[in-house]
């Protein structure tokens, strides 16, 4: 996202805080019953601040410093719930950690109302200060391709992000000015440098078919001397999608941006981070079993676990394991008669109890041995079946370059989509798998866990 979107996302972030502080002093003067003093409140902020950045935390992964987020519906009900997980682990801490110098149960619930109270009217104030128009780019779209046209519909839709198309230019004709209301649409480049005076554009997004065009590259050029920011479509299209646009798939695009092995440090930190995993999420399967092993039974006949081929790292395959979900209706124990299938959105196959298990993605636990193995990493591309694979890669391109990295348990692309069983859906999993292992890092993978854990809190799983 740009540099508006992570300013507005950090003022609320300070906004909460600040609001948590005042609902620490206004919890401990109703406790007390008189105004606090300085030392009282001093003292208590030292047992409650990181109580307070870990509610933080639970506000992101709750999507409440997600700027899309416009329905004031949800925006309510995301609160409440965020309130209340914050008073469960609030509870959770101050039992492991007690506190020497104050008795905080009364002072956490108090904390909680006023806090979160005071958040909440802190947003109403923010939107009514900041809003969507404030604190936005105005861009400029120099060509026209079908990535511009998506990333014009989403910006019209989602003016939260941050960015407000003014003007396009199409040299090409390729289209009409009725596709754009709202928008100035041009065809002569001369018109370029006004267009930005009269619209006070802050960034130029450069078609690279556009690039081969000397009266195009003459116009940019000048803009060198002009305080607007030039950017590319490919890199403009990553920031607000979270995707590769599938106008740059080509052999030399992958060569320089796919450099899957120049990250030593990283990838042994993340092996060790694996492990790790296997052994908390190992931890979790004991506790479970037994209650999914009855639920299992009880909903079908047929097998507990249920393994699959997969492609892994390099195309290797490898079995992958999981809890039965569906009903066994192939002689092999599958849930497929005629061949390899893609999952589908309320899938007739699914049993009851293998629908609890898939939204919270509890199906998924048995993979920790896959985990141990190395045949998958706790983040990375999920692995998909050889047969179906066989099917994208004819018509996909560049489908394989999912494998250049070690498949994951959840992914970039698992958080964003929830069913791939459309070729065009298949292609948008592609463009996010890329995305992934083109800026693969330690702040990107946290992400994905906290958006992770929003996806089976929130039983989105599939």
């Amino acid at each position: 996202m740009n540099f508006f979107y992570r300013f507005k996302q950090l003022i609320l972030v300070a906004g909460d805080l600040i609001s948590y502080f005042i609902g620490l002093w206004l919890a401990l003067t109703i406790r007390n019953y008189q105004n606090s003093d300085i030392y009282i409140f001093a003292e208590s902020l030292k047992n409650f601040f990181f109580v307070f950045l870990i509610w933080i935390v639970i506000n992101y992964i709750n999507g409440l410093y997600d700027m899309r987020m416009t329905k004031k519906n949800l925006l309510y009900r995301r609160i409440a719930e965020s309130s209340g997980m914050s008073l469960i682990i609030g509870v959770v801490y101050f039992y492991i950690i007690p506190s020497s110098t104050l008795t905080p149960k009364t002072i956490l619930v108090l904390s909680i109302a006023t806090g979160y109270t005071i958040a909440f009217l802190w947003r109403i104030l923010y939107k009514f200060l900041i809003g969507d128009e404030k604190l936005s780019s105005h861009i400029l779209f120099l060509g026209y391709t079908q990535e511009i046209q998506e990333l014009v519909d989403i910006l019209q839709k989602q003016p939260t992000i941050g960015y407000k198309v003014d003007a396009l230019f199409d040299p090409e004709l390729k289209i009409k000015s009725e596709q754009f209301p709202g928008i100035s649409i041009y065809h002569s480049l001369h018109a370029l440098r006004p267009a930005i005076t009269n619209h006070k554009i802050n960034m130029v997004v450069t078609a690279p078919h556009l690039n081969d065009r000397d009266d195009a590259l003459r116009e940019l050029y000048e803009l060198l001397f002009w305080s607007v920011h030039i950017t590319d479509l490919t890199s403009f299209y990553e920031t607000v999608t979270g995707r590769i646009p599938p106008c740059t798939f080509s052999e030399s695009w992958f060569l320089h941006n796919l450099k899957t092995n120049e990250q030593p440090a990283y990838n042994k930190i993340r092996r060790f981070f694996d492990m790790s995993a296997a052994v908390v999420l190992g931890t979790l399967f004991i506790i479970l079993f037994p209650f999914i092993y009855i639920g299992i039974k009880l909903s079908s006949p047929g097998p507990i676990f249920f393994k699959q081929k997969r492609i892994g790292l390099n195309g290797k395959i490898f079995f992958m394991y999981k809890f039965r979900t569906m009903y066994c209706l192939a002689t092999d124990g599958s849930a497929e008669i005629n061949g390899a299938e893609f999952a589908k959105k309320d899938d007739r196959r699914i049993t009851s109890f293998g629908n609890i298990l898939r939204k919270t993605r509890i199906d998924e636990l048995p993979q920790i041995f896959n985990l141990l193995k190395g045949d998958v990493s706790i983040i990375g591309p999920r692995p998909e079946r050889p047969e179906i694979v066989e099917q994208l890669e004819s018509k996909v391109p560049y489908y394989s370059l999912r494998y250049v990295v070690k498949p994951g348990i959840t992914g970039w692309a698992a958080v964003h989509q929830h069913y791939t069983d459309t070729m065009e859906t298949s292609l948008q999993k592609l463009q996010y798998d890329l995305y992934y292992i083109k800026n693969r890092s330690f702040l990107l993978d946290i992400s994905i866990l906290l958006k992770t854990i929003n996806v089976v809190i929130r039983g989105m799983g599939q």
